[in-house]
């Protein structure tokens, strides 16, 4: 049997959400299912039977692959409801990039204040 102890998946989260840069969010993450059925799924290749392993592991790797193409609907779905989102703006509420300021023309001569005449 292997000396590795799993350390269960809420480390794993918050290392995940600190990446991310969303260290609130981690606490939110644990109630995924499939995340949870992974987690237990390498409890159990860490602390089981070394014969059964692997199998334990590739039902786990399943349930990583899942999580992943979820991952990327969720960008894909943001990313199209952005996109049709700045097509149907009216050309008012769009922003325009703004141009970098162009010099003022010099003048010639010394400037001069005129007062009422």
């Amino acid at each position: 049997m292997s000396s590795y102890v799993f350390p269960g998946y809420p480390v794993f989260l918050e290392a995940a959400a600190n990446e991310i840069g969303r260290p609130e969010s981690a606490a939110l993450a644990r109630r995924i299912a499939p995340l949870a059925a992974l987690a237990n799924l390498c409890a159990q290749a860490a602390l089981g039977d070394p014969a059964h392993a692997e199998g334990i592991l590739a039902k786990a790797a399943e349930f990583r692959d899942q999580l992943a193409i979820a991952l990327r609907a969720a960008e894909l779905m943001l990313a199209d409801v952005e996109a049709g989102r700045a097509r149907s703006r009216p050309a008012a509420q769009v922003r325009p990039e703004p141009k970098p300021a162009e010099p003022l023309p010099a003048r010639k001569g010394p400037r001069t204040l005129r007062g009422p005449s």
